[in-house]
């Protein structure tokens, strides 16, 4: 079969908000905090990386492990219960076992990671010694090649990626969880051989629309690369269904993780299929979550700005509890009805 793209149509702009929506401009609707680390990364995903490279943040200017555990601490003293931590490439972050120790300390029900596993040979039993309950790997090709255009190679190969899986298992992260980022052209002929992985294997396979964000390699002189690279999720199922049968539905409350997935099953099979359909059918009406960056800004919404500086809380002159949750309250005001089609930030810069 052919690449399955499709042309979507620009998100509406204007009030999306059903009637039942409870959020997500209150402060109790954030259930879960997305700490990015660090803004470097060994790989260079099409999808993230800008074609000439990014310039990083000097080291100085990110947070350290203490201010990135006084802004988990502060989301935890109002109810926030679930921590993701991310990047760029959290695993190139030497202090990252800190990070972990710290806001386990602090009793989440979950904390988390997500990685694109390369290094994990080395880093998955400390990690899980440290605390870290659980693991997100992400995982665009089963074909060497085409993992190497997708990534950029940089010296690491698929084989590095299943390396640190077994890895991850072998320190005891048993429901592991990948990111198929579908892009029309590309990859999207896999789907079905993602989703085959789940039949055996205790896995969530989550499949996310390319989403546009900053000036990846796929978004070349302002073209309006959804029109060309975005498969909408639908199309994704219907492959899934035709080779492997019907998907049905599972109570998302089940799946680890409060995440924005819609989860299935395939006959008989031990592990699950998510998709993540930003693009098609976004979830703004029901997001739950806030995101820090490594320099300390608070961000309402992956695709638009409304970001909120953290630095003079965790400066001043020590880490002020009750003036990071203010911050946090002024953000989830940010956040958009319905994203724009286009983000204004590097996916490199944000953690996904």
């Amino acid at each position: 079969m052919g690449a399955m793209t499709l042309t979507l149509p620009i998100l509406d702009p204007g009030p999306q908000r059903p009637s039942y929506a409870q959020g997500p401009r209150s402060l109790a609707s954030v259930k879960l905090l997305r700490l990015s680390v660090t803004d470097r990364c060994n790989l260079r995903c099409v999808y993230c990386m800008p074609e000439d490279g990014v310039s990083f943040y000097d080291r100085k200017d990110l947070l350290t492990a203490e201010q990135i555990i006084a802004v988990a601490q502060a989301a935890r003293s109002i109810g926030v219960t679930h921590f993701k931590l991310t990047g760029g490439e959290p695993t190139v972050r030497a202090d990252l076992l800190q990070i972990v120790q710290g806001i386990k300390a602090l009793d989440p029900d979950d904390l988390s990671m997500t990685t694109n596993g390369v290094l994990l040979p080395k880093l998955a039993k400390p990690l899980r010694q440290a605390g870290l309950d659980r693991l997100t790997l992400s995982w665009d090709s089963l074909r060497p090649d085409t993992f190497s255009q997708l990534t950029g190679g940089r010296g690491y190969s698929l084989n590095d990626l299943r390396l640190g899986i077994d890895a991850a298992q072998e320190a005891g992260f048993t429901q592991l969880k990948f990111n198929v980022v579908v892009i029309g052209g590309m990859n999207d002929s896999e789907v079905a051989d993602f989703a085959r992985l789940t039949l055996d294997r205790p896995w969530t396979v989550r499949f996310i629309e390319y989403m546009p964000l900053g000036d990846s390699k796929l978004l070349v002189d302002g073209l309006d690369t959804a029109n060309l690279y975005t498969v909408d999720n639908t199309l994704v199922a219907k492959r899934i269904e035709h080779e492997l049968g019907p998907l049905t539905e599972v109570d998302r409350g089940d799946e680890p993780g409060v995440g924005p997935a819609n989860v299935f099953t395939l006959p008989g099979a031990l592990g699950r299929v998510g998709f993540i359909s930003a693009m098609s059918q976004p979830f703004c009406e029901t997001c739950n979550r806030l995101r820090l960056t490594a320099t300390g800004h608070l961000r309402a919404c992956l695709f638009d700005g409304g970001e909120v500086d953290t630095l003079p809380a965790l400066t001043s002159p020590t880490p002020d509890t009750q003036q990071i949750v203010e911050l946090m309250a002024r953000c989830v005001l940010e956040k958009p009805d319905t994203h724009s089609s286009r983000g204004n930030r590097p996916m490199s810069q944000l953690g996904g």
